[in-house]
């Protein structure tokens, strides 16, 4: 990874944990947690050199064209899987199939063509099922080695799902692995999408069940069930790279001016949810569900209090998955989907009332 990724790396001090306590009834709050020396919500507590570094890597991303690849299962000149089992068909599958591991001892491999040395986001399909494993294992080939994550493909399913962001060597080779063991469950390889930058919302695809995997399609239709969780990720993503601007002084304005309870507050009146622009308002707004943070689902609005747990709400992000959320930062400087776990101070999380 290149700076980027060795500032978020060195912000983890591992001798220094914090536990926050309850302040209010019913609000939720993490167990013990390694301190950070940088926050990458809105008070990030970087000084000036760490944010110049963190804006001169957007920059270099921002000049390069926008590159992204899809690979399914069906892809059989980019997908391998020996001993798999094919033709497993599911409405939230990409493209409405999948590969499932069964008995097979061998990986199934995605192969990725990546034009140019650099950081890319990594993404991953799956239909959501109870028989899936809850921590399928996926393994990234980076600059650095191969990486190892696990993913619970039980939940999150039906949509892209971020994996993470790995700096990779310029080639085409087969870049992702899917292992046959993975947790107790069935492991389930569907289908990958690489895109160049940190920054950079994944394709638009949509699953049989909304419309057409892979027609780029993409609607943002209001409706009480999990499809409108995952089509308010979809909208959010589209929000990727708008400028972060402080409002106020500044008005909040779609895709051009956004700051945390900005973006929060956009993405949910497009869905007839109407939010205050301020991230303490959002957190006690009165027609929300406390929810703890094992339980999080997908456009569930999650709080942080980055000054310290007895001071007030400073932070709003929207949940995305996989332990990532979708958020305006003020640490890059634009809306960003990046892993939780590097905003300080987890304070608590509301569900909107509608959704299940």
């Amino acid at each position: 990874m290149r700076r980027l990724g060795l500032i978020i790396s060195v912000a983890v001090l591992a001798a220094l944990y914090v536990s926050i306590a309850t302040l209010t009834a019913g609000a939720q709050t993490t167990e013990s947690k390694p301190q950070l020396s940088v926050s990458q919500g809105t008070v990030t507590g970087a000084n000036p050199s760490e944010r110049r570094a963190a804006a001169r890597d957007m920059a270099e991303e921002e000049k390069l064209p926008d590159y992204s690849q899809v690979v399914d299962n069906t892809h059989s000149s980019r997908f391998d899987a020996p001993g798999w089992k094919r033709g497993g068909s599911d409405v939230w599958a990409h493209g409405g199939n999948y590969v499932s591991a069964r008995a097979s001892t061998s990986d199934a491999r995605f192969k990725l063509r990546t034009p140019t040395d650099g950081d890319y986001a990594l993404y991953a399909w799956w239909p959501a099922r109870k028989g899936n494993s809850s921590a399928a294992r996926f393994g990234v080939e980076t600059a650095g080695g191969t990486k190892w994550i696990e993913a619970d493909q039980i939940r999150d399913g039906g949509t892209w799902v971020k994996l993470g962001i790995y700096e990779m060597k310029a080639g085409d080779r087969y870049v992702v692995r899917v292992s046959p063991e993975g947790g107790s469950g069935e492991v389930i390889a569907d289908a990958v999408a690489l895109v160049r930058g940190a920054a950079s919302p994944p394709p638009g695809d949509l699953a049989p069940a909304e419309g057409s995997a892979g027609s780029g399609k993409n609607v943002y239709g209001a409706s009480n069930n999990n499809s409108e969780r995952r089509d308010i990720v979809r909208y959010g993503r589209t929000h990727i790279g708008t400028p972060y601007y402080h409002s106020p002084p500044d008005a909040c304005w779609a895709y051009e001016k956004e700051d945390c309870s900005c973006f929060t507050k956009l993405v949910y009146s497009q869905f007839g949810t109407e939010l205050a622009d301020n991230p303490k308002e959002q957190y006690w707004e009165g027609n929300r569900k406390w929810i703890a943070q094992a339980d999080l689902k997908r456009g569930d609005l999650v709080f942080f209090k980055e000054n310290g747990p007895y001071n007030g709400i400073t932070h709003v992000a929207m949940y995305s998955g996989n332990g990532y959320v979708l958020h305006a930062s003020s640490y890059y400087a634009k809306v960003i989907e990046s892993e939780m776990r590097y905003i300080e101070g987890y304070s608590g999380a509301r569900r909107v009332r509608h959704l299940p």
